[in-house]
């Protein structure tokens, strides 16, 4: 078990994977961009309905000090906005200047701390609830992600400096007890927060991170590495609508070298064939399509040198060594270039490309 010390260290100054970290930085920019822009929409009404009831009396101090709390708040909404609205749309900011972007979340929560205290003093002088000043501490304990030791000095730092000035305003006003009781729910609040917030993230990337793990196993070969069946099924419709050139390959007389050399020499000429078909073709269009079998369909129209890569790599899988000597293993394409306008049509190609590949197989053993 963890020292104590080392279990409140990790708590507050957690140690974040750029992944993770990135993903928080996100999270704080967006709710930035939504808090910033919902409660602006809030204070532009207040703004207007103040403007209405209080017509008349804009000499008085008791207007004026509303009047600019609300304008600093709506300025104050108006930053962040704009600010958040310009990383949402430059992501490539929030991956090139991480620290510019915590700064940029520590200095908007300071503003909107520091505005909250200054609104709520007007409030306190009437001998009214210092509401907005807790509205907005509690607006950055929900909606926040900043590091949670930071959060916390943050949170902590406001209550104590408010609670100095508001006793040099009217002494003896505030409890605190109850006082700093709220300043610690807020700190621990805070860090359960963010503690929440990274095991949420953490739990749901395991997940994308297997689930794409398992994809992969599904749709690839295990010994080639190559896609198969199941891969070229998701995809074959990619393949409808356009122009491609199609072949089936497989070495010759394979079952002869399984016989003669072992199955683990005939599992690393699979490979080394697989290999040579990559070097030519993308590995997407690539597919093992069964025992000694692979695929090749590319997006092109141009047959004739679709046909001397296939030759090229014919002469290429000869020359592929085995037990220190060149194996003179040779290989074998049925291939042919289409247009196909539907999935069936492309399945009637592929069936047509096996065929011709026997077809090409019997005439060199005649010859």
């Amino acid at each position: 078990m963890k020292p104590f010390y080392t279990q409140v260290m990790n708590w507050l100054v957690p140690k974040l994977n750029r992944e993770i970290d990135r993903e928080v930085d996100l999270l704080n920019i967006n709710c930035i961009f939504y808090v910033s822009f919902c409660e602006g929409i809030i204070q532009l009404i207040s703004l207007l309905m103040f403007c209405i009831t209080r017509r008349g009396t804009f000499s008085e101090m008791s207007t004026i000090v509303p009047f600019v709390n609300v304008s600093t708040s709506i300025l104050l909404c108006l930053l962040g906005f704009f600010i958040a609205l310009r990383f949402r749309r430059r992501k490539d900011i929030i991956d090139k200047y991480p620290k510019a972007i915590k700064a940029f979340c520590i200095v908007y929560t300071v503003l909107l701390l520091l505005w909250g205290m200054m609104a709520s003093v007007h409030t306190y002088l009437n001998h009214q609830q210092i509401i907005t000043f807790y509205t907005v501490e509690l607006l950055v304990v929900i909606f926040f992600r900043l590091r949670p030791l930071v959060t916390a000095i943050l949170i902590l730092g406001s209550y104590t400096a408010y609670f100095f000035w508001l006793n040099a305003l009217i002494p003896d006003m505030i409890q605190p007890y109850n006082y700093f009781m709220m300043a610690v729910i807020s700190a621990v609040g805070v860090i359960v927060n963010y503690s929440l917030t990274i095991k949420h993230i953490e739990q749901k990337n395991t997940a994308i991170h297997l689930n794409e793990a398992l994809e992969i196993i599904a749709n690839h070969d295990s010994m080639t590495r190559l896609q198969n069946r199941y891969a070229l099924n998701q995809q074959i419709t990619d393949y409808v609508g356009v122009d491609i050139c199609l072949a089936i390959g497989d070495v010759d007389h394979f079952k002869m070298v399984n016989d003669t050399y072992g199955h683990l020499v005939g599992d690393d000429v699979l490979k080394a064939f697989a290999a040579i078909l990559t070097e030519h073709f993308p590995k997407e269009n690539v597919y093992r399509y069964g025992g000694d079998e692979f695929l090749i369909i590319s997006r092109t129209r141009d047959y004739v040198g679709f046909r001397k890569k296939l030759d090229l790599m014919n002469e290429q899988f000869s020359r592929i060594v085995i037990g220190g000597e060149y194996s003179g293993f040779s290989c074998g394409f049925g291939s042919l270039s289409a247009h196909p306008e539907n999935t069936a049509e492309l399945l009637d190609l592929i069936l047509r490309a096996d065929k011709k590949l026997y077809e090409e197989k019997n005439k060199r053993v005649e010859k």
